[in-house]
């Protein structure tokens, strides 16, 4: 599993209730979970703090490509053949769509082993918060790119949804939204990303109304709380769905293994000899009894 954190979060504090390590769940709840006890779980922080100035040109494409970078040159991840899926918060989940898009065209080894991605608030369609935030900052700063392309009718996000759609096809996609609005000070209180902008509209999407705003989405108080126990829930779902598709897939090896055993054996064997003269089997019993261990 791989986190994948939005505007103004960090690897950290955007999966933590408090600053307490006991409330940092991927790393702390998901590992003592029998579910999830033989999860890899990582973190992928990139600067995103849209309060300080800073004269760089980071933007969706640099954030995506640094993504599959560290996806690709990490030891644990490039040198298994795992499964791969995503969470993330917010602008976090549009840089995990360009990153895929990037590795079906750069990495196609990866891409083939996303199996599912989780989109918390993700504002697909942008957020009209984002066009007020670019506002405020250009009269102190120029607004970083990134919060620029958050803008509902962005090209930057028509063309990240247009390439997203003609690759999804087989990921399972789960988009789960903020029903709460979010105060942002007194006398103020919005969605930061309304239902329709979260939700992607795909056929076999798994949408998840949630009873949090925008930052309580993605925090919780416990493993008790019921907001982590639909996410929690969805993603042991995902994990078991991913391993019985591997238990097929071991299945159908060791059948095609014995039927190639067999095949030999009876192509080594004398025209006049019976297949099944017990004598003929011996030598093969241990062969056998490998591949079915396998």
């Amino acid at each position: 599993m791989v986190f994948v954190h939005g505007l103004g979060g960090g690897s950290r504090k955007t999966w933590s209730k408090t600053g307490t390590e006991s409330h940092f769940w991927p790393a702390k709840w998901l590992p003592e979970d029998p579910d999830f006890k033989d999860v890899r779980i990582h973190t992928f922080g990139y600067d995103s703090d849209w309060t300080k100035r800073n004269n760089n040109c980071l933007n969706l494409h640099h954030m995506g490509l640094s993504l599959v970078g560290q996806l690709s040159t990490s030891p644990e991840i490039s040198r298994s053949n795992t499964s791969l899926v995503f969470i993330g918060h917010s602008m976090g989940g549009l840089v995990i769509k360009k990153a895929f898009v990037l590795a079906c065209h750069q990495n196609k080894k990866l891409a083939e082993r996303v199996r599912a991605i989780y989109f918390l608030a993700t504002p697909h369609r942008g957020a009209d918060l984002a066009k007020t935030l670019k506002n405020i900052l250009q009269l102190v700063f120029s607004a970083p790119s990134y919060v620029v392309e958050l803008i509902p009718g962005s090209d930057v996000l028509q063309a990240i949804n247009d390439d997203f759609r003609q690759h999804a096809e087989g990921l399972e996609l789960c988009s789960f939204y903020e029903t709460r609005q979010f105060r942002a000070g007194i006398g103020i209180s919005a969605l930061v990303v309304d239902p329709e902008s979260a939700r992607l509209g795909y056929p076999r999407e798994k949408q998840y109304p949630m009873n949090a705003d925008h930052r309580s989405i993605c925090k919780f108080d416990s493993p008790k709380d019921e907001n982590y126990r639909i996410v929690r829930n969805a993603l042991a779902s995902t994990v078991q769905n991913i391993r019985d598709t591997g238990m097929q897939l071991l299945v159908f090896i060791r059948a095609t293994c014995l039927l190639y055993v067999v095949t030999l054996m009876q192509s080594t064997l004398p025209r006049s000899t019976p297949v099944l003269v017990k004598t003929k089997w011996r030598p093969w019993r241990s062969t056998l009894e490998l591949w079915m261990r396998l």
